[in-house]
């Protein structure tokens, strides 16, 4: 075949290919980029008759961002240098819609000998918007998983690892090996001393049934102990035998399961002790009535009405602690003398505890705005405590210093004290010093304080030393007002 007749050939094959495809846009340009021709699969695809686009630079196609960017004047560079070039991106449709396309461009001789730039164009619309939809999905789902506080892991039935969120690895931390050789059964082995979760999933592979809610306690090297919830679901329709393990950390949860029964323990103990003596004194109350003992009688009276005060006091206690601690502490806020509040305190503790000398000092004599019965409450629990671990010191002081805008009060004992290490937990609910837990108490009457000084905005502390007693101290504005 002559080089005439090949030219014919592949100009005829040219020009079928321009006319018949229906999928390939084809379009002309010029080495400026102006549009020579195109067919009517571009015009059918893009909306844009042969007058819209003919003797129109291609740039009108791209998108004013792209143009910005030099996407069209790069490529016209490259393509007249390198004799080729390839682009995915969208073109401007003529209702301005987009497209995604994938476009190759050459550069060829039109039969005039001059430079052509010939555009095969390819709608990926479609394709590509299934891909941005499975990545965003992707990056979605990454997202839910990343954000997880559990544990999500997916295995394959040896075991090894599929795919695990970041709360795994921060679970094992450093002892996290390659994650694409990892075997969960060889890294939770040393931790699972019965082996039964191990033994659990082989079941489950075993078997095809999966397990919820099995609770193991597990050693982990980022954090002691631990209590774990775990549930194991085969994975269907994967198209490979692959199973879903959601590990929940319930530690927080089983401690303070044991913390409740500790509570309920201590609290059944110490109410005990009164309870026990009210029936004691009512059998010898028994016998005195019989054998006509008045004496014996008025005694017993008398400490069965001590016990029920015990009783009373720890009851309401609890009570007071349990809606404090659920948020139901209400303030009856008025405007009052402090002094008198004060002495009203000291006259209270005075009547129960004679024996003991309460020093007040500094001025009490000004007004102040808040709870006046909740004040009572803390000095009365303030001095209570200072006597009650007075280790045979008969005198306990009250001083009061306060300015424009607030008032600070202090008791000061003289007794055991508290060690620098128990000192900041004092204020806490059922907290007891260890050396005093044979002294009646349930650990509340701080605490209590602790929450009816904060409601009213103001701050508590105590300052202690081991054998030479303690000082403590609230703090509160001294005109409080409801929000």
């Amino acid at each position: 075949m002559n080089t005439e007749n090949r030219n014919n050939s592949f100009f005829n094959c040219f020009e079928t290919l321009f006319d018949k495809t229906k999928n390939n846009c084809i379009l002309l340009m010029n080495e400026e980029g102006t549009v020579i021709a195109v067919n009517a699969a571009f015009t059918t695809l893009f909306g844009y008759s042969e007058s819209d686009i003919i003797g129109k630079n291609a740039s009108i196609l791209y998108t004013k961002e792209d143009i910005q960017n030099g996407l069209f004047e790069n490529e016209l560079k490259k393509v007249l240098s390198e004799g080729e070039s390839s682009d995915n991106n969208y073109l401007v449709n003529k209702d301005e819609s987009l497209t995604w396309v994938s476009g190759e461009s050459v550069k060829v001789k039109n039969s005039e000998g001059k430079d052509t730039i010939l555009k095969l164009i390819q709608n990926i619309h479609i394709r590509k918007n299934a891909e941005i939809a499975l990545r965003r999905l992707h990056d979605f789902n990454e997202n839910i998983l990343g954000s997880i506080e559990d544990v999500v892991i997916v295995i394959d039935n040896q075991l090894n690892l599929v795919k695990a969120n970041n709360a795994f690895i921060n679970l094992f931390k450093k002892e996290v090996p390659d994650m694409q050789t990892l075997n969960i059964g060889e890294l939770i082995d040393p931790y699972d001393e019965q082996h039964f979760l191990v033994n659990a999933i082989k079941n489950t592979i075993k078997t095809k049934k999966g397990f919820s809610n099995k609770q193991i306690e597990m050693e982990i090297p980022s954090g002691g102990k631990r209590f774990f919830d775990v549930s194991c679901t085969p994975l269907q329709n994967v198209g490979e035998d692959n199973l879903l393990l959601i590990v929940h950390d319930i530690t927080i949860h089983k401690q303070l399961e044991r913390e409740r029964e500790d509570i309920m323990g201590f609290v059944a103990h110490e109410l005990r002790n009164p309870l026990a003596n009210v029936i004691l004194c009512n059998e010898v109350m028994s016998e005195a009535i019989h054998d006509n003992e008045i004496d014996v009688l008025a005694d017993m009276l008398e400490r069965n009405k001590n016990n029920v005060t015990r009783l009373q006091k720890m009851i309401t206690e609890l009570y007071e602690a349990t809606r404090i601690n659920s948020g139901y502490l209400q303030l009856e806020v008025s405007t009052f003398n402090f002094g008198e509040m004060v002495n009203e305190a000291i006259l209270t503790i005075e009547v129960l505890q004679p024996s003991f000398n309460i020093v007040l000092k500094d001025d009490t004599n000004f007004e102040i705005t808040a709870d006046r019965h909740r004040l009572i409450q803390v000095i009365t629990n303030y001095l209570s405590n200072g006597i009650k671990y007075s280790n045979g010191k008969t005198e306990v002081s009250l001083s009061v210093i306060h300015d424009e805008k607030s008032v600070t009060v202090s008791v000061k004992d003289e007794g055991l004290g508290i060690s620098k290490e128990q000192l900041p937990y004092v204020f806490e609910r059922f907290f007891r010093v260890e050396k005093t837990r044979n002294i009646e108490g349930i650990g509340l009457g701080l605490y209590l304080c602790h929450q009816i000084i904060h409601a009213h905005k103001g701050i508590v502390w105590a300052e202690s030393e081991e054998g030479k007693g303690s000082t403590f101290y609230f703090s509160i504005p001294l005109n409080f007002q409801l929000l």
